[in-house]
């Protein structure tokens, strides 16, 4: 079995030219279809629109907004409406405070108006409840698809989703079947009675029962609608080979290409997902054969950016327009300002980021009559960027848009680390802890629960020890990392203060008293590399043996006084008051170097940092070394 991603189709160079020619292309299009064999399907594709209705501002771009993607939705269309399938594969809820208004009868509203057909149910839809998700969604119609979560508890939502739904084309039934993430009742707290049917290593049998209950009904085209994440969407395609398209979502993954799960029988399955916060929207186009399998070669796709090039259609525009005049009185309350933008795209960043520092510094700042030393705040919390400029209760709102609250709590030093290593644990996404009152360094090649390298919280003295796994730490933190959102524990912490104010009401404090805002460089969390740099003392001195940086990348030899995290030249390194000594030394083509250290004192540290070009996201960090323990 193979995972390839297909060569990026382009996309059409400009809407005006497409506008004006359009019937050209439908006409050849038609044309074309109609001398070939098989069954040919468009779907036009959204995911994780997060409420997102309006356009906004980004890196001084106009992006996105429901009028624009309906506008275009409309045109595809008209292009061929008998051939033509709209989908979103879930989480149209929660991100704005239009969402925090109205609770997702907007998000429904709009897919209506913008004629949607099928949707799956994302792990946000929960954010208010089940039974506020049964409310909004019996305003949809449109099909709503999933067949992983038990229902029985919450009869009003069970009775408006089904497993799947059968499309009939040219006489052929296609069935979309849906499912959201197996983790749902860990990353959503207010699920109620809602539960996976099977989690674990077995997550994959619900999608296997729905898929042969279709098969024995004769049906031989399938198409998967997930909010499962592009990693396990790989899984289901290598599970179940009948499956032919997946239109995925959950994982905010912006896919310009296919990715392609190729079957031992030949066939494939084509997976799909368009990023988030409708950004973009994407087409496939394919050809179903005569055995229900998709053709590779009819196999056509791309992304469409939504920017202020494309018009929005005045009806869609005037009903977000009418909901959003309420809140117009937040995007006009100036709350602080930024000297530069704070970016929230963590992922594959590995360190702590300015947005996330500063809001657990927020935290910390919030708990200062309780001495709270520690604060955190899951990324996942962080739904927004802030511009360089102004920044308006409205972006507050939309950066910090969940219902958390902050929680003070006294922790043992054990439960602190656990509670770090957890951070380490998965990927880079939203699970993973920012922090304010911590420096950490860690080691993703190591085994999960044993990847902190060392870990120091300050004392009251000022200095930076390691944390005492038998001291108590008072720390801040949100009630859904808490509460056990996303696998944290806080089971055993005492003297527990659960504040009424949502984490955006902190940050707003934080702003009131720092108006002008600046993101500073990563200097508290670092992630190392073991095996880069090994101590050796020869007659001539001490060296430094490099092995298996990346070939020809540029090697920085950095002393500082002992361990620690600080940021140099915008790379953070496991040193305190860290000074380049020697710098632009070459790596060999297999990635190795032997450096004689120079002008270092013997009761030093030393870090070595290897670059492999401008950027800093793939520069490998090697431990801090002693020198005193140089053999």
């Amino acid at each position: 079995m193979k995972i390839f991603q297909t060569k990026a189709k382009a996309n059409l160079a400009g809407w005006t030219f497409f506008m004006v020619f359009g019937l050209l292309i439908v006409v050849g299009s038609l044309a074309a279809r109609s001398d070939s064999a098989g069954l040919h399907l468009t779907i036009l594709h959204t995911n994780d629109l997060h409420a997102h209705d309006e356009s906004f501002e980004e890196r001084q771009r106009s992006i996105g907004g429901f009028p624009r993607i309906g506008h275009m939705l409309r045109l595809m269309r008209a292009k061929d409406p008998k051939h033509t399938l709209t989908i979103d594969a879930g989480d149209i809820f929660q991100g704005t405070p239009l969402f925090t208004k109205y609770h997702g009868e907007v998000e429904v509203n709009m897919l209506n108006k913008m004629g949607y057909d099928i949707y799956t149910i994302g792990n946000h839809e929960f954010d208010d409840g089940p039974q506020n998700l049964a409310q909004q969604l019996k305003l949809a119609k449109f099909d709503v698809i999933n067949c992983n979560m038990d229902l029985s508890a919450e009869p009003e939502l069970g009775a408006l989703v089904k497993p799947s739904v059968i499309k009939e084309i040219d006489g052929q039934k296609i069935a979309f079947i849906g499912g959201i993430t197996a983790d749902l009742n860990s990353v959503a707290l207010n699920t109620g009675g809602v539960k996976i049917k099977s989690a674990g290593p077995n997550w994959v049998q619900p999608f296997i029962d729905e898929v042969d209950r279709l098969k024995t009904s004769g049906i031989n085209k399938i198409v998967l609608v997930t909010h499962c994440g592009v990693e396990s969407d790989k899984v289901l395609a290598q599970s179940i080979p009948e499956i032919d398209v997946i239109i995925g979502g959950h994982s905010h993954t912006r896919l310009d290409k296919p990715v392609i799960v190729e079957h031992s029988d030949g066939s494939t399955t084509t997976i799909v997902q368009t990023g988030c916060y409708g950004r973009t929207f994407g087409k496939l186009d394919v050809t179903f054969d005569d055995k229900g399998r998709v053709v590779p070669a009819s196999t056509d796709y791309h992304l469409t950016n939504i920017t202020d090039k494309i018009v929005s259609d005045p009806d869609l525009k005037a009903y977000v327009d009418e909901k959003v005049e309420p809140l117009l009185g937040l995007r006009k309350e100036i709350v602080g300002e930024a000297t530069d933008a704070f970016d929230n795209s963590f992922r594959n960043y590995p360190w702590d980021s300015a947005l996330g520092d500063i809001i657990c510094d927020a935290l910390v700042g919030e708990g200062k009559a309780y001495g709270i030393q520690i604060g955190f705040e899951n990324r996942g919390g962080i739904r927004a960027r802030i511009e360089k400029g102004p920044i308006t209760a409205e972006k507050v709102e939309e950066m910090l848009p969940f219902d958390n609250k902050v929680v003070f709590a006294t922790i043992s030093g054990a439960m602190l680390l656990k509670n770090l290593e957890h951070s380490f644990a998965g990927p880079l996404g939203g699970s993973f802890f920012d922090e304010s009152g911590l420096k950490i360094a860690y080691d993703t090649s190591r085994p999960k629960g044993d990847r902190i390298v060392f870990a120091l919280a300050q004392n009251s003295s000022g200095d930076w020890k390691a944390i005492d796994p038998n001291a108590k730490y008072k720390i801040a933190v949100n009630d859904y990392s808490f509460k056990s959102g996303e696998g944290y524990d806080f089971a055993g912490a005492e003297n527990i203060e659960y504040v009424p104010e949502r984490i955006s009401a902190a940050f707003r404090h934080y702003l009131d008293k720092h108006h002008v805002i600046s993101p500073q460089a990563p200097d508290r969390i670092v992630p190392l590399t073991k095996e880069l740099a090994q101590l050796q003392k020869k007659r001539d001195g001490v060296y430094v043996s490099i092995k298996d940086a990346v070939p020809n990348s540029k090697l920085t030899v950095v002393e500082g006084s002992h361990r620690g995290v600080s940021s140099l030249k915008d790379v953070p390194l496991p040193l305190s008051n860290p000074k380049v000594v020697q710098t632009n030394i070459k790596a060999s083509a297999d990635g190795s170097q032997l450096i004689k250290l120079k002008g270092i004192g013997t009761k030093s540290w030393i870090c070595v940092y290897a670059q492999p070009s401008a950027t800093t996201k793939k520069i490998m960090i090697s431990y801090p070394l002693a020198l005193d323990s140089a053999k």
